[in-house]
């Protein structure tokens, strides 16, 4: 009866479906102008966020002319509604005329088909018609309201895709909830236990509040955009509503699941209790929300540098910002944790015994807040002694004491590492002994470990302590000349144990730091540059020294060498006065740079200026004269014979000797 009446109000229904023309351009036109009206609020409302003063004005001017239109479309929508609405209620009317055929021979039948039939299954039967009698009566209005066949006939505003939506999952709702109690009733009525039909009913009902948990996790973000704010508004509402679109669908979960809850189990003022604890938890997360913005503001607020303060301490806003995103969530952390426990206590649970003295809890709180304190003064003390070092680098930078900042700089690593093993080392054995960790036989093995390691490693012990302090005295440099160890040479690398040096003839010599006692450095500054000259006896020692004083000055203003010579030079006379010779000697103050260079060069020059003033240099020579006993015997003759011989053997020629003389004539008879 019921298809056939539906067949028959097909045709009906088509055509009060049917919109007339002018009705759809009315609305095709009407789209188009909302559209078009809000990019232009839109655009307007951008522009004045972004321009200047006057493009604000005008955006405001655009704004408010916008206005009227925007009534005018609303009184037009209004109207169009209005004209749907007969249309409308001739289609829901003839959606239901079929059903009402349905009532009628369901009514006939149970009155002449089961009239002979025990009441049981007359009652069974009533309570099926009456299931499918609501679904279908939800299922009209729904469509009634929601229209998703035609868009014209349409009560509420919404896209095809939501109207065909919702009419599915009401359908699965409203049959559920519908069939499940009436099959649950039928269960009674055919000899079902009353606690076993209680529990059918609440499965039942708790499958339908899932099903609405499940839409309003599928609608979470549609919903959170309408409730969200503009993205131009601003001020306390606009972030209320923005959090709430954040967070709607939790509360709504929850309360469908609560409401539930309350029914299945029958709890006593379980609605009343429900509202209760509803406004006492929304007062309290307000409340924490505006603590915990005017606690993270301070935060906030306490973690801005200023210019001055980042001009006085270099690096201290990148410290502070390597560390604002740890301690914010930690401080949100613990204002979670307390709206938590406030939370636990107004829904009275006794959360504050938890934290009482000899509980568990407050040893737990004991112990955080002494890793916390421990965990402080360690970042501390690094942060600390991080920003003086490179303070203190800053400062030699400045000063442009570049041979200090080296040496910092090269020491500085390993200061850091060590800092960092002893600072972690005591944090951590903190964090062990607050968490039950008995330290003790760490501690002990600790102690046996180190004194194994000194004894099976003294040597590298020597040469990292040796090599610290030789750094901090700063007693060598790369680049430097040094002798250590009895080697010489460059310093091309300085390593925490060893040194590299370069030699002359290119080799290279790497020596551990414990094998150095000595060291002798010629690059510190100053470099003397040695003057030794021996002359011949006669020469006049005043005037050579005249002479090299004044080679000297000549080299002083020369351009060459002006800047490597830090004084004349320093004559300090006579050294030496032998047989033949006479040595003077003296120095010239130099930069540790140039005392080889200015050494050659005035050497150079020195003897160059000799051979012009006629300075004879010494010239030591050894002259051996032989005597026969003949001329010994004869005086004068003989020394003048004895000459000649000596000439002949000064003259170093052995071809002028023609014969050598017996050994009886030199005394010798034996």
């Amino acid at each position: 009866a019921e298809w056939l009446l539906a067949r028959a109000m097909r045709r009906p229904i088509k055509a009060l479906q049917t919109i007339p023309a002018r009705w759809a351009a009315e609305s095709e036109t009407a789209a188009a102008e909302e559209a078009a009206a809000q990019a232009a609020l839109d655009g307007a409302a951008a522009d004045g966020a972004a321009g200047d003063d006057t493009a604000g004005d005008g955006a405001a001017g655009i704004t408010i002319a916008a206005k009227a239109p925007v009534v005018d479309r609303k009184r037009a929508r209004a109207w169009r509604l209005v004209r749907r609405i007969p249309r409308a209620l001739g289609v829901f009317v003839l959606d239901l005329l079929p059903l009402v055929g349905f009532l009628v021979v369901a009514y006939i039948a149970l009155g002449v088909v089961l009239s002979d039939d025990s009441d049981e299954t007359r009652l069974a039967t009533l309570t099926l018609v009456y299931a499918y009698v609501v679904c279908r009566i939800v299922l009209a209005v729904t469509r009634l309201m929601v229209s998703p066949a035609t868009k014209g006939l349409r009560l509420i505003r919404m896209s095809d895709q939501s109207a065909a939506y919702t009419e599915v999952w009401v359908r699965r709702i409203i049959v559920v909830a519908a069939f499940g109690v009436a099959l649950a009733d039928v269960a009674v009525v055919l000899g079902l236990y009353p606690t076993a039909h209680a529990a059918l009913v609440k499965i039942v009902m708790l499958v339908v509040h899932l099903f609405i948990a499940i839409v309003i996790l599928q609608c979470r973000q549609a919903v959170a955009n309408a409730i969200r704010a503009d993205l131009h508004a601003h001020g306390g509402f606009a972030v209320l509503r923005n959090r709430l679109g954040d967070l709607w669908h939790y509360i709504a979960i929850f309360f469908v699941l609560a409401l539930w809850v309350v029914w299945a189990f029958s709890l006593r003022n379980g609605y009343t209790r429900l509202v209760h604890f509803s406004f006492v938890t929304l007062g309290v997360l307000v409340a924490a929300r505006l603590i915990a913005v005017a606690v993270l503001g301070a935060f906030d607020k306490g973690f801005q540098i200023s210019t001055e303060l980042s001009e006085r301490y270099p690096g201290l806003e990148a410290r502070a910002n390597r560390y604002y995103p740890l301690l914010r969530s930690l401080v949100s952390a613990i204002l979670g944790v307390a709206t938590l426990l406030v939370l636990l206590q107004v829904w009275g649970i006794d959360a504050i015994l938890w934290f009482l003295r000899g509980s568990i809890g407050g040893r737990l709180i004991s112990a955080i807040i002494t890793i916390a304190i421990a965990a402080s003064v360690a970042v501390a003390v690094w942060e600390i002694s991080n920003a003086a070092a490179e303070r203190h680098l800053a400062r030699l930078a400045q000063r442009q004491e570049f041979a200090r900042s080296a040496r910092l700089r090269t020491l500085l690593p390993m200061l850091r590492t060590a800092l960092f093993i002893v600072v972690v080392t005591v944090l951590v054995l903190t964090i062990l002994s607050e968490i039950g960790v008995n330290i003790a036989p760490l501690l002990a093995s600790a102690g046996i470990v180190g004194i194994a390691i000194g004894f099976g490693s003294q040597k590298l012990v020597q040469d990292l302590i040796t090599g610290l302090f030789l750094l901090l005295e700063d007693a060598m440099q790369v680049g430097d000349t040094v002798t250590l160890a009895g080697l010489s040479g460059v310093v091309e690398h300085l390593s925490i144990r060893t040194i590299r040096l370069r030699a002359g003839d290119g080799s290279v010599h790497i020596i551990p730091f414990s094998s150095v006692t000595t060291v002798t450095n010629t690059n510190r500054g100053v470099g003397n540059a040695a003057v030794s000259v021996a002359i011949a006896y006669g020469e006049d020692t005043d005037r050579v020294g005249e002479v090299m004083k004044a080679v000297a000055l000549e080299m002083r203003e020369d351009d060459a060498f002006k800047d490597l010579m830090l004084s004349d030079l320093q004559l300090w006379g006579v050294d030496k006065v032998e047989a033949s010779t006479v040595t003077m000697v003296g120095q010239i103050v130099c930069k540790d740079t140039g005392r080889w260079g200015v050494q050659r060069e005035y050497n150079r020059r020195l003897k160059r200026r000799f051979q012009e003033e006629d300075i004879e240099i010494a010239n030591p020579t050894q002259t051996i004269v032989v005597k026969t006993a003949r001329e010994a015997a004869r005086g004068g003759d003989s020394a003048s014979h004895s000459a000649g011989n000596s000439a002949e053997f000064a003259d170093g020629n052995p071809a002028n000797v023609k014969e050598s003389p017996p050994p009886s004539s030199l005394g010798h008879d034996r």
